[in-house]
C-alpha cells in the first residue's frame, strides 16, 4: 500500500482493506461516504471492511484517528505449477493417491493404529480398532471452489452431508452453488486430495481424509485478499464452540502472497483467532518460489500467511517423501518463523479433475481421463 501511495498519482483508484480500533458504526460509514470512498464489504470480526477510493482519499483516511491498520487488497496467488507437467503425459505418470496416502501414513490412520511415544506402531490384528477415515469431521477447502458434481464429492440435492456439505462462491456475498469452481479448477483438485472418496476410481484415488466432509468456499473469479478474509470469517462464525454444526476442525489454504509476516493484517488476525478461540487447524501452503534457504537468497519468497506462528506451513516433497522438491519454498535458515512446519508429496499429484476450467484445458492428459489429472505444487502438499 505504501508503494501505491508513493508511486502513483492521487487520482488512481485502489481497493483497501481497513481495520478500525473498535466496531464500525453508521457514523464511520458516513465518514467514508463524505471522503468519497465506496464501502464494498464488511469484516466485523476485525472491525473492518473493504473500501475503494482514489489514492488521495486513501491518504486522508490513513490519517484518521479511528484507523488501526490499512492494507492493499491484492490478487491472491494459488500455488500450483502447470509447467511441472511435461512430455507426453499418461495415466501412468505422476504419483497415485493410493501411494501418497501411504507416504503421509493416512492409511495407517484409516486402520486406527496406535503409535507409542517411541514411534512404535501397533496395527489392528483382531478388529479391535474401528476404521477412522475422517468421517464426522469437516474440512474447509478455502480456494477457487469445488466442482462438487464430480463423482468423488457426492454433492446431492437436497444435501445430505455425505461429502460436500456446503458449497458457495463469493461474489460480494456467499452464494450457494453446486459448482463453485467455474474458472480455475485449482480448488477442485485440492479438494480431492483432501477428502475425495475415490468413487470414480473404485477407491484407488481416495483423498487423505477419504471419509471426511468438505465445505467448499470459492473465492470467486479474480480472487483477492478480502475474498479470502471473508472465507476465514465464515469459517470462524461456523466453527464457534457449541455452534459448530458441521464439526469444522481444519481450514486448508493453498493461496497467499509474498512478503514477511505481519501480525496486524486481516489474514494473520483471523488465523490466530481461529486457532485460539475455536481450536481450528489453519493450514497454509509455503509457496512455490524455491530458494536455497540461505539468508542472502534474494529469489526466495515464502507465503507471508504461512509465516503466521499459529498457522501450519506446508512444503512439497518428491513422490516418496524422501526429499524436498526444487520449487518448494524453504524459508530463511536464520529466521525460524519462515521455516515450513510439515511437508508432504507435492509433485505430479493425481486427484480430482475439474470440468471446463483453466487447469482442465492446460493439464488434461492425452488419454483424456475424465475424472483425474496430475499437477504439482505446495498446494497439492497442503
Amino acid at each position: 500500500l505504501i508503494e501505491e501511495l508513493e508511486n502513483f498519482e492521487n487520482s488512481k483508484v485502489i481497493p483497501v482493506i481497513f481495520q478500525l480500533n473498535s466496531p464500525v458504526t453508521e457514523s464511520d460509514e458516513s465518514y467514508f461516504e463524505a471522503l468519497g470512498l465506496e464501502l464494498l464489504g464488511r469484516a466485523p470480526l476485525v472491525d473492518g471492511g473493504l473500501v475503494e477510493g482514489t489514492i488521495g482519499e486513501i491518504r486522508t483516511l490513513s490519517n484518521w484517528e479511528r484507523v488501526e491498520y490499512l492494507e492493499l487488497d491484492k490478487p491472491l496467488e494459488f500455488f500450483y505449477l502447470p509447467s511441472e507437467w511435461g512430455g507426453e503425459p499418461t495415466t501412468d505418470a505422476g504419483i497415485m493417491m493410493h501411494e501418497t496416502t501411504h507416504v503421509v501414513r493416512a492409511t495407517d490412520a484409516w486402520h486406527r493404529v496406535i503409535v507409542d511415544t517411541d514411534g512404535k506402531v501397533e496395527y489392528e490384528t483382531d478388529l479391535a480398532f474401528s476404521e477412522w477415515d475422517g468421517d464426522g469431521t469437516a474440512i474447509v477447502d478455502l480456494d477457487t471452489g469445488v466442482d462438487a458434481g464430480h463423482p468423488d464429492f457426492d454433492y446431492l440435492e437436497p444435501w445430505t452431508g455425505e461429502k460436500v456439505i456446503y458449497s458457495a462462491k463469493w461474489d460480494g456475498v456467499w452464494t450457494e452453488t453446486t459448482n463453485s469452481d467455474t474458472s480455475s479448477g485449482h480448488g477442485t483438485h485440492v479438494g480431492g486430495t483432501i477428502a475425495g472418496n475415490g468413487d470414480a476410481s473404485a477407491g484407488r484415488r481416495a483423498g487423505v481424509s477419504k471419509g471426511g466432509q468438505l465445505v467448499a468456499l470459492g473465492t470467486g473469479d479474480g480472487a483477492s485478499i478480502f475474498a479470502a478474509e471473508q472465507g476465514l470469517e465464515w469459517t470462524y462464525e461456523n466453527s464457534r464452540p457449541g455452534l459448530n454444526q458441521y464439526n469444522i476442525r481444519v481450514v486448508s489454504n493453498s493461496w497467499g502472497t509474498n512478503g514477511d509476516y505481519n501480525p496486524s493484517n486481516v489474514i494473520s488476525q483471523l488465523t490466530l483467532r481461529l486457532t485460539q478461540d475455536n481450536g481450528v487447524a489453519v493450514i497454509f501452503a509455503a509457496s512455490n518460489s524455491g530458494g536455497s534457504g540461505a539468508e542472502d537468497d534474494s529469489d526466495l519468497r515464502t507465503n507471508m500467511y504461512a509465516n503466521t506462528p499459529s498457522a501450519i506451513s506446508i512444503s512439497a516433497l518428491t513422490h516418496n517423501g524422501g526429499a524436498a522438491t526444487s520449487f518448494t519454498s524453504r524459508g530463511w535458515i536464520n529466521q525460524q518463523h519462515t521455516w515450513p512446519d510439515l511437508a508432504a508429496p507435492g509433485r505430479d499429484i493425481w486427484a480430482t479433475a475439474p470440468r471446463a476450467t483453466a487447469i482442465d484445458a492446460s493439464q488434461r492428459p492425452t488419454d483424456q481421463d475424465l475424472y483425474y489429472m496430475a499437477i504439482s505444487g505446495t498446494s497439492m502438499a497442503t
